[in-house]
């Protein structure tokens, strides 16, 4: 790394930055903070307090935290916050000169508008595709001068093709949008990969993921009852985490004649751990922008039957992409459960292909060099350049 990125300093803003939150926009912002340290830039991190035992100040694996009040009643947070945040920003002025916000919402237009006035620069992550995006935003309460303050922004992070459509439409300048994806730290320990002798007793499916309705477990759920009436050998599936739709779930199970076969195992803690004894991983969201449990299950070694939606189809590339249905495709989502789970070979060889290209392109080390080489560029006045650290894996 040349010498003069070394004292490139970033803060990042997460309003919820871990821990105990587990959510994958958390886990992002503390896995990229931890791998930019790695590479000897300064990083810290601005945040909220949202838990009872948490402290105004603490250093969180290695980054340092610094939460500003938050309170429950939300009109009272609405009028506060901005203040805080602005002294916050303001008191600690020479510890940044990038700030790297993670979402847009209020927080982090309170915080854009502030760390404008303060003369920094602002990179800004669009997390999400579609309403959750610069469409939703567009049509909101407000959405003209949200969308003013959003174009105050240096640069744009873009995950997806989508996103990058939706910047379009903004007519935000191209130069300024930096193409990357989430990454995850990968390790030799994430997989464990079958012996081409072994057949597993039973065929384990997992799904991960709050039950929300994007999620549209009742999709899977649908499916798998074509599943387990054309399967030839012992399967269950697995639903990881909680929600509000998890007693209709239930009831639906029983509706269907699948309950038997189908286990709520609530909040799972270390996830990756176990994603080692699961055969085949499936996510039926209505929308994604770069899933962290997608990735996960990738560099676990499991083939990854998704949705087509958000960036999922360039996460998984041409291995993966006969793996993926529309959302709503029930029978398309049965087809591919049934094959994956009666042919050991092909959900072998896809596994082995999604751990493969985990490894080539989603580490979180290179994950991080790309943002490294943007606020190399962003901090040397040259923010209408950005988009040439772009990450081919998005942009190509």
């Amino acid at each position: 790394m040349a010498e003069g990125l070394r004292h490139v300093r970033v803060l990042m803003v997460v309003p919820k930055y871990p821990y105990p939150v587990v959510g994958g926009l958390e886990r992002q912002a503390h896995e990229l903070s931890k791998a930019l340290s790695g590479l000897g830039i300064e990083v810290w991190a601005l945040s909220h307090l949202f838990d009872g035992s948490q402290l105004a100040s603490e250093v969180v694996e290695g980054i340092w935290v610094r939460r500003i009040p938050w309170s429950d009643r939300k009109a009272f947070r609405f009028a506060r916050a901005p203040f805080d945040l602005m002294w916050t920003l303001w008191r600690y002025r020479r510890s940044y000169e990038i700030v790297h916000l993670h979402q847009f919402s209020w927080f982090s237009i309170y915080v854009t508008l502030a760390a404008k006035l303060l003369g920094k620069q602002v990179m800004m992550k669009l997390s999400t595709v579609g309403t959750r995006s610069l469409p939703g935003l567009a049509a909101s309460r407000l959405g003209g001068i949200k969308l003013a303050i959003f174009r105050m922004t240096d640069v744009v992070i873009a995950m997806s093709r989508q996103s990058l459509d939706e910047l379009c439409d903004i007519h935000f300048p191209p130069g300024r949008i930096l193409m990357t994806p989430n990454g995850i730290p990968v390790g030799p320990h994430d997989v464990r990969m079958e012996d081409a002798a072994e057949r597993p007793a039973l065929c384990r499916v997992v799904f991960v993921g709050r039950l929300n309705p994007e999620k549209r477990v009742e999709d899977l759920l649908n499916a798998w009852k074509a599943v387990v009436a054309g399967c030839s050998r012992p399967t269950s599936l697995e639903l990881w985490g909680g929600g509000p739709l998890e007693p209709g779930l239930r009831a639906l199970c029983t509706q269907l004649g699948i309950a038997d076969t189908v286990v709520f195992r609530g909040h799972v803690d270390a996830v990756r751990d176990h994603l080692r004894d699961m055969q085949i991983f499936v996510l039926t969201s209505s929308r994604e922008g770069n899933s962290n449990a997608v990735l996960e299950a990738m560099a676990a070694g499991l083939p990854v039957i998704s949705t087509r939606v958000g960036g999922t189809p360039m996460l998984v590339g041409p291995a993966g992409a006969d793996w993926l249905v529309e959302p709503g495709d029930v029978s398309g989502l049965g087809k591919c459960l049934l094959k994956l789970i009666e042919d050991d070979t092909t959900r072998r060889q896809v596994g082995q292909a999604m751990r493969e290209r985990i490894v080539a392109h989603f580490d979180m080390r290179r994950v991080a060099g790309t943002y490294a080489a943007a606020y190399g560029l962003l901090a040397s006045g040259r923010r209408n350049q950005v988009s040439a650290a772009s990450d081919p894996v998005v942009s190509g």
